[in-house]
């Protein structure tokens, strides 16, 4: 990113945005490596906890559409902030109890990201024009540098006092994260055109590109996100503890940080790097699907560190990249692509983890193989897409 392109407001985003990965980090790592071992790895809790979330998360989206376009962007965002401390509070109280509570718990995980991100995408897109890419790559490089750190304290935390311990720890980042939003300014009233989702449906209707794009963050529900949870759970089926997962996710972070740092300052061919990291990507997904042991998954891992984030960081610049190209989506329907956005995210959120529930159901390895192997195909498709948007 240009030095005469950074200022407070692009300083608050990247902070919060950072803290963001490593509360994500432990609400979907730490937690569901608590969450199965509470329930004796009974994945249809864990599923019904995140397709709860799923469904709750655009719901707010679609809710706060018109707030945050027409009234204010920074309350919203900060309103985000405190309800993910109450969450971990929540959790912090629970203890053991989560188990008997998850469904309200993954409701109330989806009106806090709805919160948080309903502003915080509106947010990136106006102060990071033309410089999506570099905003993407010096936030995971940051967020990973602190995942070095951050996941051992985590892991020996949970291992060696509580988890009480662990939220404590979260909730100093959360108001560290609230002090950086302080440096963001809200662009009240700057945007004449009311909130209209049908509007902008109807712009968009006859533009390749945004139907590309839509295939694509569809894709990135399954490839982003279930396939992270799968992973956690095949991770500590075989190394048991939280102390084990926590070292492994800091040498995989180093890994990460190498890995974006080399893409962003000396490979110019994104198009061969995207197709490089979808092959590693479909061998270590295959030698799962063959056999799920202790070095699969390292290996899984390994890929996963070096190449899948190349695929996810290209396809976050894509969210807001794609807008910048179009003048009048940039101009009047930032916030409703944003909303549409998340509607076609989740939904393949949703059907991704209710698959993995009947999966659950029958306790069938061979299903779960299937799992995976549809999840391979999508990793092809969602490389295509990405390549077809550059």
């Amino acid at each position: 990113m240009k030095t005469e392109s950074i200022n407070k407001n692009i300083i608050g985003l990247i902070g919060c945005s950072c803290i963001n990965s490593i509360l994500y980090m432990f609400l979907n790592t730490f937690m569901v490596a608590y969450f199965i071992t509470l329930t004796n790895y009974d994945y249809k809790l864990i599923s019904l906890y995140y397709i709860m979330s799923f469904i709750f998360l655009p719901l707010t989206f679609l809710l706060l559409g018109r707030v945050v376009k027409n009234k204010t962007q920074t309350h919203i965002f900060r309103i985000g902030i405190i309800m993910y401390c109450i969450y971990i509070l929540l959790i912090a109280l629970l203890k053991e109890k989560i188990v008997n509570y998850y469904l309200f718990l993954g409701s109330f995980y989806g009106v806090v990201q709805g919160f948080f991100w309903s502003a915080g995408h509106s947010l990136i897109n106006e102060y990071t024009l033309k410089n999506e890419n570099d905003f993407i790559s010096i936030k995971s490089i940051i967020g990973k540098i602190l995942e070095v750190i951050l996941p051992f304290i985590l892991g020996v935390s949970i291992e060696l006092t509580s988890f009480s311990t662990v939220a404590k720890i979260i909730i100093f980042l959360s108001i560290l994260q609230f002090s950086f939003s302080l440096l963001i300014d809200d662009k009240k009233g700057t945007n004449t055109k009311k909130y209209s989702l049908k509007e902008y449906l109807m712009y968009i209707k006859n533009k390749s590109n945004f139907k590309t794009f839509y295939k694509l963050i569809t894709c990135d529900g399954i490839v982003s996100y279930l396939l992270d949870t799968i992973i956690t759970i095949l991770i500590v089926m075989s190394f048991k503890t939280a102390l084990n997962l926590g070292i492994l996710t800091t040498i995989f972070s180093l890994l990460s940080i190498l890995s974006v740092y080399i893409f962003q300052k000396k490979l110019k061919n994104t198009r061969k790097i995207s197709i490089i990291s979808t092959v590693f990507m479909i061998i270590s997904t295959i030698l799962l699907i063959i056999d799920i042991n202790n070095i699969t998954v390292i290996f899984y891992n390994l890929c996963d560190s070096v190449f899948l984030v190349l695929l996810i960081n290209k396809a976050e610049t894509k969210r807001y990249e794609v807008v910048d190209k179009d003048k009048i989506v940039n101009k009047y329907y930032l916030v409703e692509h944003q909303v549409l956005s998340e509607v076609f995210l989740n939904i393949s959120r949703i059907i991704g983890y209710f698959v993995l529930f009947i999966a659950s159901i029958f306790s069938n390895m061979i299903i779960f193989k299937i799992l995976l192997s549809i999840i391979t195909i999508i990793i092809i498709i969602y490389c295509q897409l990405m390549n077809k948007l550059d």
